[in-house]
């Protein structure tokens, strides 16, 4: 298991980088099972990014080769995208053996009035900021739990 988290962390960093890098991105978070701690062998790493630009994310796939996996020990073998509604995500596959889901949303995602059902349902269920440019993601998960904007902060789990 170490060394699954190991491997995690330094993924994370690599998204982290090029993301951070990047103006148009707002915000980032880790969702689902690393988020709520019972991740496995098989568990995809769930990244959610804001950006205004999300879409066109969707249309290009130049960014991804920007992000430094092979910095970090690992390749790109295959990325497909899906549709989930006001969202969309690129399933990536890279070598060795990991999964990563990028999710892209609309700042708006993140509204606080009203707060979508699938926005909320994602914070309860699992939400770990990353990084949040503009403290939209502290504001979002005070509105859904409230009391937690200010604990919502991603600790890595290695360095």
């Amino acid at each position: 298991m170490l060394e699954l988290m190991k491997a995690a962390g330094a993924i994370v960093s690599a998204v982290t980088a090029w993301a951070l890098a990047r103006e148009d991105i707002r915000g980032m978070a880790l969702v689902g099972s690393w988020a709520r701690g019972n991740r496995h062998q098989g568990s995809d790493l769930d990244l959610l990014l804001l950006s205004d630009r999300a879409d066109e994310y969707r249309r290009r796939r130049k960014w991804l080769n920007q992000i430094d996996f092979e910095g970090v020990g690992y390749r790109v073998l295959s990325a497909e995208n899906a549709s989930y509604g006001v969202v969309w995500s690129r399933h990536i596959t890279l070598v060795p053996a990991a999964k990563v889901e990028m999710t892209f949303a609309r700042c708006s995602w993140a509204r606080t009035d009203p707060i979508d059902v699938g926005t909320r349902s994602v914070v309860r269920d699992a939400f770990r900021v990353i990084f949040d440019k503009d403290r939209v993601f502290a504001a979002l998960v005070d509105a859904v739990i409230p009391g937690q904007g200010q604990n919502a902060t991603y600790k890595p789990p290695l360095r």
